[in-house]
């Protein structure tokens, strides 16, 4: 079977991640869940919705994502980031069907030595409500499915659609020019585009249906997925700032400066091992992938901003 031969049901339409998608996977049959209106926190409801579908693969990129909300929302964190997932994954079991999750650099603790990177097989560890909800929906697909299954952890997502650090930091920035903004310097991530993690999506549904591809050689199991290098969120504003054209005045601060509700990773830098090992690594750089993003979005973010 070829992916322009695939029936995938995506999961998560509305997102930054599933507007991205629905651009990219266009060889595919694609079917959105608000089609049928699919609730992945209704057991009953989305399987019986899953039946009339019928994938071959779902892409779950569905998510709770309020990260310091969670906090206080504990129970609606987990039903989306947990539960549903659970049900997505009961069904694949039962049906023969692929399950693409997509997760989180929250499920490590993030108290690694700067500047050494996270891979797939190292401990996991949640500090937070989020991070802890989405380890669940891990570990609950994991549990369901002992194959067919394509965790991608991710981290630092940004895209054209929905909300993201730099959309926020842009905004305010045009909003209040003199106004000074602090920016936390002492947290660590590798930024990557919905662009990036789309055409990666895109590859490795590519390399599992290719043809006399070995079962036991297809890309199973969990995967870390950013773009390469890493930067502080400072950077990280600056960089987009200075592609931009945009003067600021964003100064460095402390995690301890800027206290949250919920605890953030200090080093949230990934390494995307197993993808490497396969040799179907397609990310590039996060400079990289933040200047074809500005090249391509932004003129439409200035104006969305003002």
């Amino acid at each position: 079977m070829s992916i322009s031969q695939l029936k995938i049901l995506l999961v998560g339409v509305s997102g930054q991640l599933g507007s991205e998608l629905l651009a990219t996977l266009t060889a595919c049959e694609l079917i959105k869940s608000s089609q049928y209106s699919l609730d992945i926190t209704d057991h009953n409801q989305c399987l019986t919705q899953l039946d009339k579908i019928a994938p071959n693969i779902i892409i779950n990129a569905a998510a709770y994502t309020a990260v310091d909300k969670a906090e206080q929302q504990r129970e609606q964190a987990f039903l989306v980031n947990a539960r549903g997932p659970n049900t997505l994954a009961t069904w694949c079991a039962n049906n023969h069907a692929g399950l693409l999750h997509i997760s989180t650099d929250y499920v490590f603790a993030g108290d690694k030595p700067l500047f050494q990177t996270y891979n797939e097989l190292d401990p996991v560890g949640p500090v937070s409500v989020y991070g802890e909800s989405k380890l669940l929906g891990e570990t609950h697909v994991q549990a369901a499915m002992n194959k067919d299954l394509a965790i991608f952890r991710t981290a630092w997502l940004y895209g054209s659609a929905g909300n993201n650090f730099i959309k926020t930091m842009l905004k305010l920035t045009l909003g209040q020019p003199n106004r000074q903004f602090k920016v936390v310097s002492d947290q660590y991530g590798s930024p990557t585009s919905t662009l990036a993690l789309s055409q990666q999506i895109k590859t490795v549904l590519e390399y599992n249906t290719a043809s006399g591809l070995d079962a036991s050689k297809q890309a199973f199991g969990v995967f870390h997925a950013t773009s390469s290098d890493y930067c502080s969120w400072y950077e990280f504003a600056c960089e987009f700032f200075e592609l931009i054209n945009i003067k600021h005045n964003l100064v460095p601060c402390t995690t301890a400066e800027y206290p949250t509700d919920a605890k953030r990773p200090g080093n949230s830098i990934l390494h995307n091992q197993r993808l490497s090992a396969l040799g179907i690594d397609s990310f590039i750089g996060w400079k990289q992938d933040l200047q074809r993003f500005v090249s391509r979005h932004g003129d439409d973010l200035l104006k969305a901003s003002h």
